[in-house]
């Protein structure tokens, strides 16, 4: 049970000024006033109706300082106020937020008024009804959106779509571990004459938005590239001029924005009744190439024989179903110094079932199937000899140089042949490297120069004539985005010259004596035969341990 309150001063009274709108208290002196405070005021107050009035603190302490003098006083404590409602639109002129202080014994604020303070705004658009009518019921509301834009709609950028599923890109597929897979490249994909092989989407304008005033926002419509200028072997239907159609009957490519069809020739072999071959395209061999051959070729090469000592140099990539066997000549250095008649290269993979005495270079990986035999290898990704799990995969005597990874099942032999694998290098990179911090460069004066004009536009935008502005932040976003390729591109790069610290030679057998691994500048000559295991760097030296790597 609760104390009851001090009994209430007769003495003091609250009533409203004439006008009805102030509070006022008024005390008569007295003999002996009882007990006033907070608590008394405000049950005097709801007693008489007047609590829903606003209240004025300081005014109420004074009260009480006052009534403690026991001298008469009228004094004003408090005011009847009405419901108060304020908007505020933001810089954009895209939303506006409600405030709504609701009454102190006045009339609260509703909805007309609400709409009159949206009008002096210049709010005419994308007014939310459901949230005013939220508000009002709830009473008050603090920063509370109540018109909302409608952001314009960007365009879509014109679309490419490949109509040859099968189709291969000039660029290897890359999976998740950063290595380029070419262990089944299949047959050369043919196409004919008159067939489709891509389809162009053009560009959308766009969806156009309103702010809250009515403006309308203008979109920023989607970039139109037409396909690539440089098609060759390809051409726009004449009646669809989004529809790219082979020209010619061969191998389709893709490159960026378009599709190339390279012309493909098909032989049953290369021998002294073909003579040597010089061909802007793909080459399919059914049979063998024959020794003292030359083939050169801009596209792929397919042999579905052996490559005896000849020398072959294509574009693209070489599949050779059956081997290599070529002769070697030693000058000093056995392996050093040896020259080969067989020679091999190839700006893409080479794959083949085995190599013996024989130069091959890869731009990207060399896939052996079964054994390498004194030769001199250089692939600029990967060198693998041999299927995972399988018995076969030997490299015996020769050099191999891969920059990423060397793997096989043995490697060495037990009849006293020097091997030597070397991972770690990668000569063309700087090359690369140097090119792309001159685009870098480049890209980033243009940029300075670009937002350059648009802070001078922004400040005068009495310059901002025909579409000035809009075109210069297009211009502005390319150079972007072209700088954030070049940057990722050149950490690609850096990462690649970094590789010593990366690669590995693995060996899934064994590994013989009379071996020697090299990784970056380091060298370990291995005088016993050992199982398998993996070699890399650890701490800045060569460790052979046998932590493997899942290489598919």
């Amino acid at each position: 049970m609760t104390d009851a309150l001090p009994p209430i001063p007769d003495a003091l009274i609250f009533k409203l000024s004439d006008d009805g709108n102030k509070l006022l208290a008024v005390f008569d002196a007295c003999e002996s006033p009882p007990p006033l405070d907070q608590a008394i005021i405000k049950e005097m107050l709801g007693k008489q109706g007047l609590s829903n009035l606003f209240l004025n603190e300081s005014a109420i302490i004074e009260l009480l300082k006052q009534y403690k003098t026991n001298e008469s006083f009228t004094l004003e404590i408090g005011e009847r106020r009405n419901g108060i409602c304020t908007v505020i639109v933001d810089s954009v002129k895209m939303s506006a937020k409600l405030t709504l202080t609701p009454p102190y014994g006045g009339t609260a604020v509703d909805r007309a008024q609400i709409q009159q303070v949206l009008q002096e705004k210049g709010v005419v658009s994308g007014i939310l009804e459901h949230e005013i009518e939220a508000v009002l019921k709830d009473g008050h509301a603090t920063d509370r959106i109540i018109a909302q834009g409608l952001n314009p709609v960007p365009g879509t950028n014109a679309q490419f779509q490949s109509l040859i599923p099968e189709i291969r890109e000039r660029k290897p597929h890359i999976d998740e571990k950063g290595f380029a897979n070419y262990r089944d490249l299949g047959q050369l994909i043919v196409v004919r004459q008159g067939e489709a092989l891509m389809r162009r989407t053009p560009p959308t304008e766009g969806i156009k938005g309103q702010d809250i005033t009515g403006q309308i926002l203008a979109p920023t419509a989607g970039q139109d590239t037409p396909f690539t200028a440089e098609l060759q072997g390809a051409k726009l239907d004449p009646n669809d001029s989004n529809l790219l159609l082979a020209a010619i009957t061969g191998q389709p490519k893709l490159v960026a924005n378009g599709v190339i069809v390279e012309p493909t020739i098909n032989l049953p072999l290369v021998d002294l009744s073909t003579g040597n071959m010089n061909f802007d395209g793909t080459i399919n061999i059914k049979g063998d190439v024959r020794e003292g051959m030359k083939i050169y070729a801009s596209g792929d090469l397919f042999v579905g024989g052996t490559v005896e000592a000849a020398e072959i140099e294509v574009g693209g990539n070489i599949v050779i179903k059956g081997g290599v066997i070529g002769h070697s000549e030693h000058k000093g250095d056995p392996d050093e110094g040896a020259t080969f008649n067989a020679k091999i290269v190839s700006k893409g993979s080479i794959s083949a079932r085995f190599a013996e005495n024989a130069q091959m270079e890869a731009g990207t990986d060399i896939i052996i199937e079964e054994f390498s035999m004194h030769n001199h290898l250089t692939a600029l990704n990967r060198i693998l000899v041999g299927k995972s799990g399988g018995k076969k995969g030997h490299i015996i005597g020769g050099v191999t140089c891969a920059a990423v990874l060397v793997k096989a099942a043995i490697i060495g032999s037990n009849a006293g042949s020097v091997t030597k694998i070397k991972v770690g290098f990668n000569p063309y990179l700087q090359a690369q490297l140097d090119r792309l911090k001159l685009e870098i460069e480049h890209n980033e004066k243009e940029q300075e120069d670009i937002n350059k004009i648009v802070a001078f536009v922004l400040a005068h935008p009495e310059k901002d004539k025909d579409g000035l502005l809009y075109k210069l932040f297009h211009t502005q976003e390319k150079l972007e985005t072209d700088c954030a390729l070049f940057h990722e591109e050149r950490s690609h790069i850096l990462a690649e010259m970094t590789l010593a610290d990366q690669v590995q030679v693995i060996v899934e057998e064994a590994i013989y004596s009379e071996t020697e691994i090299q990784i970056g500048n380091a060298i370990w000559k291995n005088n016993e035969d050992r199982g398998k295991g993996v070699f890399q760097m650890i701490n800045g030296a060569i460790d052979f341990g046998n932590t493997m790597l899942n290489v598919s």
